[in-house]
C-alpha cells in the first residue's frame, strides 16, 4: 500500500514535470517544478495524511517499509528535481556546483513557507501557494541564477 501510493504520487509529479519543464527558461521551469512539488499535497491528500501517520509512528515500522516508501516516492521526486536542475546548469542558466545540495535547497525553499505553519492552520489558498512558490523561486535564482538565466 505504501509503495503503490508513493509510486502514484511520484509518477504524477514526473509526468507533470515532463509536460511543463522545457529547459529553456529557468524561472518558468523552476516555477513549474515548484508548483508540481507543492501541488502533490493537494492532489494526493490521503497519501500525505498516511505519511504523517507513518512518520509519527516511524519507530514502530520496519526499516524496510520506510526504505520502500523512500525509494518509490520521495527519492524519485528528488532525483527528477536534481535532473532538471542539472539540465539548467549544463545549459548555463543556473550555477549549481553541488546538484544534491542545490536540490535540497530548492525543495526546502518551495516547501517551507507552505509546510512550516502552526498546527491546525487552515490550508493556503491556491493564490497564496502560488505566491509562496514564486518567492521561493526568486530566492533560489538569487542564489543560483546566472546573468544568462535571468531576464
Amino acid at each position: 500500500m505504501v509503495h503503490d501510493s508513493a509510486s502514484q504520487v511520484a509518477d504524477a509529479f514526473i509526468a507533470t514535470v515532463h509536460e511543463q519543464v522545457t529547459g529553456a527558461d529557468p524561472q518558468a521551469d523552476l516555477l513549474a517544478l515548484g508548483h508540481a512539488f507543492v501541488g502533490q499535497r493537494t492532489q494526493f491528500p490521503e497519501h500525505f495524511a498516511m505519511m504523517q501517520q507513518i512518520m509519527a509512528e516511524v519507530q514502530h515500522f520496519p526499516a524496510s517499509v520506510i526504505d520502500t516508501w523512500q525509494q518509490a516516492g520521495p527519492l524519485r521526486v528528488q532525483h527528477e528535481v536534481a535532473r532538471r536542475l542539472e539540465q539548467l546548469t549544463e545549459a548555463g542558466l543556473l550555477r549549481i556546483e553541488d546538484p544534491a545540495l542545490g536540490t535540497l535547497h530548492f525543495i526546502a525553499l518551495v516547501s517551507s513557507e507552505i509546510s512550516v505553519r502552526p498546527y491546525g492552520s487552515p490550508p493556503l489558498s491556491p493564490a497564496r501557494m502560488r505566491d509562496c512558490v514564486t518567492r521561493a523561486v526568486d530566492t533560489f535564482l538569487h542564489g543560483y541564477g546566472t546573468a544568462r538565466g535571468t531576464k
